[in-house]
């Protein structure tokens, strides 16, 4: 019988080096058939909504526990957010959203070689559609294959196509969502998190009668222009190993179970959104959620690999942007 995992620990498939090296060569061959010349885009979250700056303010009463690592001591940082559609053409499409966050001027150590920076990779949505590597490169393999080896693969994979359902979503606008890592995190010795950023702004979006191909650009345009907006950044602790895995990023870890705790503020002041220049930057940024110090090391299959898909796909975009 195997023995079930403890608190904040992982699981390491033998061959898992080896599928990590298969995804990436199937997300380069993917992205070069997507986008055969020219400058290479991502390959999730491509349709940039707005990357914006922000101000990430750990709170100056947290209690010992939750002073850990970046939330140590209380302190203000300028961040960069980027905001975008996970697969969508459009934006009047369903869609996962995604929101990638970076707090710069963050002190060494870094589990990434001189990186001054912490990278949050947040979706709208509290779980992924499959467990781990292996499930995610079987799905999006599937996929891009279309026809009837996609939809044999939702036929045959019932959990998939439930979360799927209920992940993509209309919102009037991307400061109105509140996002997941989906992904746990150590946060200190013997402890795991996930992180989520809620909204806290009083202002709320109202979805227009008529959906257009930007209106959530549009309504990010309008909300900055006139105002400021902010989230909550909360941990939730890991408190049961069977109920909240680290493995199996598909399993939600419930509130119930472990309560969402304020350790930070983001806060998004007033600014324009159109600079051509911040525009480009947000699709140039390569984060990466190992752009963080020891004590909040990404954990799980899925971040694991990460650790070297990421990277290598931003190496791989800036080849052909080079060219």
């Amino acid at each position: 019988m195997t023995p079930v995992a403890g608190l904040a620990e992982e699981t390491i498939a033998p061959d898992e080096a080896a599928l990590t090296a298969r995804f990436i060569a199937f997300l380069k061959a993917a992205t070069a058939k997507r986008h055969p010349t020219g400058r290479r885009q991502r390959f999730n979250q491509a349709r940039q909504t707005a990357l914006v700056d922000a101000e990430f303010t750990v709170l100056d009463d947290l209690p010992a526990d939750r002073r850990v690592g970046l939330f140590a001591a209380p302190r203000t940082y300028r961040a960069q957010v980027r905001f975008a559609n996970a697969a969508s053409a459009t934006d009047r499409e369903r869609d996962i959203r995604g929101m990638s966050i970076r707090v710069l001027g963050v002190d060494p150590p870094n589990l990434t070689a001189g990186a001054t920076v912490h990278d949050f990779i947040l979706n709208s949505h509290p779980v992924m559609m499959v467990p781990d590597t292996r499930g995610f490169l079987e799905l999006l393999e599937a996929n891009e294959a279309g026809g009837f080896r996609r939809a044999w693969y939702f036929v045959t994979h019932a959990a998939a196509l439930r979360v799927a359902a209920a992940a993509r979503s209309q919102p009037a606008c991307h400061l109105d969502v509140s996002y997941w890592s989906t992904t746990p995190y150590l946060f200190g010795a013997g402890r795991a998190v996930k992180y989520i950023a809620a909204p806290s702004s009083l202002t709320r979006s109202v979805l227009p009668e008529k959906l257009t191909d930007t209106y959530l650009r549009d309504a990010m345009r309008e909300r900055l222009s006139a105002d400021s907006a902010s989230f909550d950044v909360l941990v939730q602790f890991q408190r049961d190993a069977k109920r909240m895995p680290i493995e199996d990023a598909s399993v939600e870890w419930k509130a119930q179970d472990s309560p969402y705790l304020p350790v930070a503020r983001l806060t998004i002041p007033r600014q324009s959104i159109d600079d051509p220049a911040r525009t480009m930057a947000g699709e140039l940024m390569a984060f990466n959620p190992w752009h963080c110090s020891p004590e909040h090391r990404p954990l799980g299959s899925m971040n694991r690999a990460r650790r070297d898909i990421y990277p290598a796909m931003a190496a791989f975009r800036g080849e052909a942007a080079a060219t």
